[in-house]
């Protein structure tokens, strides 16, 4: 079984970070640390198939998982991701069960789903049987991820998590908090309760809880509460804050607060 699939069944915690920057040499810098997954983001990032396909390459070999994040909801984006290799897909948006439902239709094989045949690189194109990828697949190594962001997912959240194939209920903090009218807030307690609910309700359905972290101190606090699937930032977000922190040390800025990215 892969290494994330086997981590998240056994209850450990899953670091990885986001990839929005498209060129192949971030990948492959990356792929020498000792993360769990890459989150490949085509709903915010200049990102299309055939670019994440590139960039996925340099994680042949390793244990490191590579994930998209679709654009939307959608059968031909989700079907497309798979068939480029994608270990898990990660589903922005998803409100109701109805919603949920769908997207493991759109990542399962017939007859208990809807993804179309031709799976391509995520077979080596061929090299590999496509009975033994059609049979293991979706037992031992597809991830699918729900992203929780919306004042209408927290109140159908134990509807969603229901859903048979959800391996994570992931929190989306920037569009959680905007969507609660309390924008980059995560102290709030509107926003502290939301979390809590989040927990509670994977803890119910056995779901994994996660979560991104702007910060090494953020990341520490939501895995201290529980969440076991938590992004360090992304590539763009660490790369500027480290020059940040040097020309800061240097005065050449100030100490106003960085994006949340």
């Amino acid at each position: 079984m892969p290494h994330l699939k086997k981590l998240l069944r056994e209850g450990g915690v899953a670091l990885g970070t986001w990839i929005t920057i498209n060129h192949p040499d971030v990948v492959d810098a990356l792929s020498e640390l000792p993360l769990d997954w890459l989150v490949f983001d085509m709903e915010h990032a200049p990102l299309d198939i055939p670019d994440v396909q590139v960039l996925m390459m340099p994680l042949r070999g390793t244990r490191i998982a590579p994930i998209v994040r679709v654009p939307w909801n959608d059968m031909v984006v989700i079907k497309r991701a798979l068939d480029i290799g994608a270990e898990g897909i990660l589903v922005p948006w998803v409100n109701t069960r109805e919603e949920a439902e769908a997207a493991v239709r759109y990542a399962t094989y017939p007859p208990k789903g809807l993804r179309g045949v031709g799976p391509r690189r995520a077979v080596r194109y061929g090299a590999k049987s496509f009975l033994d990828y059609y049979t293991r697949f979706e037992t031992e190594e597809r991830v699918i991820i729900v992203q929780v962001e919306t004042a209408k997912a927290l109140e159908n959240l134990d509807e969603i998590l229901s859903v048979k194939g959800i391996d994570v209920a992931y929190v989306g903090p920037m569009d959680l908090s905007t969507n609660l009218g309390i924008p980059t807030q995560f102290d709030h307690p509107r926003f502290r309760e939301a979390l809590e609910r989040v927990l509670k309700a994977c803890e119910r359905h056995g779901v994994t809880p996660g979560i991104h972290a702007f910060s090494a101190e953020q990341v520490r606090k939501y895995i201290e509460m529980g969440f076991r699937f938590v992004a360090i930032r992304s590539d763009l977000s660490m790369m500027l804050s480290a020059f940040r922190e040097v020309l800061r040390s240097l005065g050449r800025i100030g100490g106003e607060r960085e994006a949340g990215y």
